[in-house]
């Protein structure tokens, strides 16, 4: 087949082009230019690897080496009203986003697809780990690196279109055969979650691109109301947090040893209000989802959901858990009750349903 590679210049990608040859498969090389901070161009640090023209003499250098066309597509206007802009608007609404899944979307398998079959290509491959068999997405062989949660949001006209080489295949095995095969990207480090600025804290990029207004200080609150210290503006924190907490002032609360440290657990934004209880108190037996994509036809009904052996998984790097039920609500979101208490469920996160191996689907944490 004609394949185009979605080359990051990265070890993964880099890998897939050379499976793919080897098997037989006409490569043709894809780069996406994508929107970054201008302002952070300065700290962007080398083992990061977070700068577009490293990234792209990278994976011009590989497809050198492997001898395929190579072409840059300029995604930056499309990246930055997609993914960049749906950022800021989540903390602006004190939500929590997740921006991979949203540039999966709109970006990578959306944008990128449509830009390799118009040029002849019956598939995109990536260096996602993920497998899919038979319609169905399935979590990677290797769980420490499993990006099934990432990719919820592709339908079954995509996944026909789409090729997870190194889903089989375990991370310390992709970088031996980066070595073996002498790929100039060999030796590079792992990539930075977000890409998109160099800062190693949000904050400092949400400041830069948000009016003041919203990080307005305002009163820190237990659970029955009380005024216990001061916050510096609601966007600095998520739900479950203990750091900056534990570094503020606070009028009637300090860290003491017979002190129970707290925890952010909700916000009051009609009176600019922070709330923090006990850890206990950042466990909840429920959540409500919304904005749904079932990859599964069989998913699509509610009962087949409930008939399964289910589970969730309500942030990247978090185990999936069992759920007890599922309730359709009138507002096209659905009511999931867990077997336990999970702590820190976040809005504007993504939960993602399991069966077994398999992704059923997911959508966005409402509450």
């Amino acid at each position: 087949m004609k394949v185009a590679v979605a080359m990051s210049g990265g070890v993964d990608s880099s890998v897939v082009v050379k499976i793919l040859k080897d098997q037989g498969h006409d490569c043709v090389g894809l780069f996406l230019k994508l929107w970054s901070d201008p302002t952070s161009g300065a700290s962007c640090r080398k083992e990061n690897r977070c700068c577009d023209y490293e990234a792209l003499e990278d994976a011009r250098m590989v497809a050198a080496k492997l001898n395929i066309p190579f072409y840059v597509i300029d995604a930056k206007v499309e990246f930055k009203k997609e993914v960049v802009d749906y950022f800021l608007e989540e903390y602006k609404n004190l939500r929590t986003p997740n921006p991979c899944i949203v540039c999966n979307e709109t970006i990578k398998f959306d944008l990128l697809l449509k830009k390799a079959l118009s040029i002849g290509c019956e598939k995109l491959a990536t260096g996602h780990y993920a497998r899919i068999e038979d319609g169905k997405l399935l979590k990677s062989v290797d769980e420490t690196k499993d990006q099934s949660y990432m990719l919820y949001r592709l339908n079954q006209s995509q996944l026909s279109k789409v090729l997870f080489p190194i889903g089989e295949m375990k991370k310390k095995d992709v970088r031996e055969l980066a070595v073996k095969w002498n790929l100039p990207v060999k030796e590079k480090p792992e990539s930075q979650e977000i890409c998109f600025f160099a800062d190693r804290d949000y904050r400092a990029f949400l400041h830069r691109y948000l009016d003041e207004k919203y990080f307005q200080s305002g009163d820190i609150v237990d659970t029955n109301g009380k005024v216990i210290g001061k916050h510096d503006g609601l966007l600095n924190y998520t739900i479950g947090q203990r750091r900056l907490i534990d570094q503020l002032q606070v009028s009637s609360f300090k860290l003491q040893a017979d002190k129970k440290p707290l925890y952010v657990i909700g916000f009051d934004s009609k009176k600019n209000r922070l709330i923090v209880g006990n850890d206990e108190e950042v466990y909840k037996k429920e959540m409500v989802v919304g904005n749904l994509n079932w990859i599964s036809p069989e998913a699509q009904k509610l009962k087949s959901l409930e008939a399964s052996s289910l589970s969730v998984k309500i942030r990247y790097r978090h185990l999936d858990v069992e759920v007890k039920s599922i309730e359709q609500l009138k507002n096209k979101t659905i009511r999931v009750v867990f077997v336990k208490k999970q702590r820190a469920i976040t809005p504007g996160q993504s939960a993602v349903f399991y069966s077994s191996n398999q992704v059923l689907g997911g959508g966005i944490i409402d509450c």
